[in-house]
């Protein structure tokens, strides 16, 4: 096979279990790339400046075309004609199967197909060979973005079927190494901890340039930098920023470009613990978002290249954000908070925040917050587990992290992050947030189809939480792409993932 037809990625780390059922985490990105679901997260034109649509705009994959009811049901037609790498044939029958078993053992479908209002009793209706309805209690602006998720993908159900077994009805042993679906790749070889090998299913409507997709382990960024540049591989991200500013100043030279596919929806966010002493003054959490210098942390941590985000919904969105940094208004309202002469607030960050350039970063907060007044008292956590069981447990003042939405869209993520009800892991839920008035937004929008109403009503709630102050949003977390300069098809995404049916050279 011509090397030209080989696509080579090198990631810092690939998953230890194949199967989406999986704890999400580092799985996430890579299992979408080769997934196959009903519909697909529409694609905005990637840069710097990318501005994501909204969680709703989905475009066809197994399902050709839908409809939306009165009551909040979709009927999707099928693509016809479609089969796997073995040559099963795609049916209605292997979706009613799909979301069931998606219901039995993903940790995440039941929270988003909760939000969904997916009728778990009756998810799925078949119609007839190649068409489907998909049932709900009530509507909700959320199901088509619940169904582009990867683990809500549509699987072959013959080949789980044929690996099950009494203790394991849902074939998850099997699935931990093997994939088995209805898109452009399946994989074929795995070795733990080195790498994955996709081949092109050679059943599929879809013909991708790549007919062998290497997904290589490579811990050292300067390393799977190295290999680019060298032409051993032919794409990387995750590397630090002086790496890779590096590669964008000198890269043409080695035809390697670095640029940036989008930056968020993952947003860095100081998360305050409103039931611990001060921060429970809507005056201190208005301080200290007027106390940071969003563009410092930009072009000292991120080489300029993060987006300075100050209000709830990220500007990925569409949301422009105002200035948001003004000193002397800070130490204005701490002195009207009671707190003239200062104060010192704990906060727990975790090791990998800002590409790993943390110590940096906390260093340049401490002196701007100092400005102010306010000594900031961090302790590094090496451990994400830890801090997300501190922070379940209630232990934390407050905390510096990475918040990501599982799908896209400002209403999914207004949800997510302030509506402890619907979402008991959410940082409202974990940092004490509550208000009646968001509650009562939030509710309306969980219910409300997309259109002008639902904007309406997520920026109202959007304005109600910007005047608490829940949390301060620091930059949205730009997303990296280091490729051979021939390489083109990249997309910006809610989930960032590359998606490598679409990559082919420059034509």
């Amino acid at each position: 096979m011509p090397r030209n037809r080989t696509f080579i990625d090198l990631v810092p780390a690939l998953p230890g279990d194949l199967d989406e059922s999986a704890t999400p985490g580092v799985a996430g990105d890579l299992l979408q790339s080769w997934s196959s679901e009903l519909v697909r997260p529409q694609a905005a034109r990637p840069g710097a400046g990318a501005v994501l649509p909204d969680g709703a705009a989905v475009v066809p994959y197994l399902a050709t075309s839908w409809r939306a009811d009165r009551r909040g049901d979709y009927t999707f037609q099928l693509r016809r004609g479609v089969r796997g790498q073995t040559g099963d044939l795609f049916t209605a029958a292997d979706v009613r199967w799909s979301i069931a078993r998606d219901l039995a053992t993903s940790p995440v479908a039941p929270f988003l197909f909760a939000l969904a209002r997916l009728d778990t009793r009756n998810p799925v209706t078949v119609l007839g060979p190649y068409a489907v309805r998909i049932n709900v209690t009530a509507p909700s602006p959320f199901m088509l973005g619940a169904l582009s998720w990867f683990s809500e993908g549509i699987y072959d159900r013959r080949r789980y079927l044929a690996h099950s077994s009494t203790s394991d009805p849902w074939a998850q042993r099997w699935g931990a190494t093997h994939s088995s679906t209805f898109g452009a790749y399946y994989v074929s070889d795995v070795i733990a901890g080195r790498r994955i090998v996709l081949l092109a299913n050679p059943h599929s409507w879809v013909r991708p340039y790549y007919r062998r997709v290497e997904i290589r382990q490579v811990e050292s960024g300067g390393r799977r930098v190295s290999d680019v540049i060298a032409g051993a591989a032919d794409h990387t991200s995750g590397v630090d920023w002086a790496t890779f500013t590096q590669v964008a100043l000198y890269g043409s030279a080695s035809h390697v470009r670095a640029s940036i596919l989008q930056s968020g929806p993952a947003v860095e966010s100081w998360l305050l613990g409103e039931q611990h002493g001060a921060l429970a003054s809507v005056l201190v959490r208005r301080a200290l978002s007027l106390a940071i210098d969003r563009s410092a942390i930009s072009g000292r941590i991120y080489a300029g290249r993060a987006t300075p985000d100050v209000l709830s919904i990220p500007p990925i969105y569409g949301h422009s954000q105002p200035a948001g940094y003004f000193a002397a208004q800070a130490r204005e309202l701490l002195a009207a908070a009671g707190y003239r002469h200062g104060l010192t607030l704990r906060v727990y960050v975790s090791a990998l925040l800002a590409g790993g350039d943390v110590a940096k970063e906390l260093a340049l907060l401490s002196t701007e917050l100092a400005q102010v007044g306010v000594t900031l008292r961090p302790t590094i956590v090496y451990n994400d587990d830890q801090l997300l069981a501190l922070r379940q447990a209630h232990r934390l003042p407050s905390t510096i992290e990475d918040i990501a939405p599982l799908i896209g869209g400002a209403a999914f993520s207004l949800i997510e992050n302030y509506d402890a009800r619907i979402d008991p892991a959410s940082p409202a839920a974990a940092d004490g947030y509550t208000s009646p008035a968001v509650a009562a937004l939030l509710s309306e929008i969980d219910s409300t189809l997309p259109g002008a109403r639902l904007q309406r009503l997520v920026s109202r709630a959007g304005e109600l939480i910007d005047a608490d102050v829940p949390q301060v949003n620091l930059v949205e977390v730009p997303v990296q792409n280091v490729t051979r300069s021939e390489v083109t098809g990249y997309g910006a995404y809610a989930v960032p993932v590359t998606y490598y049916e679409y990559l082919h050279p420059s034509r």
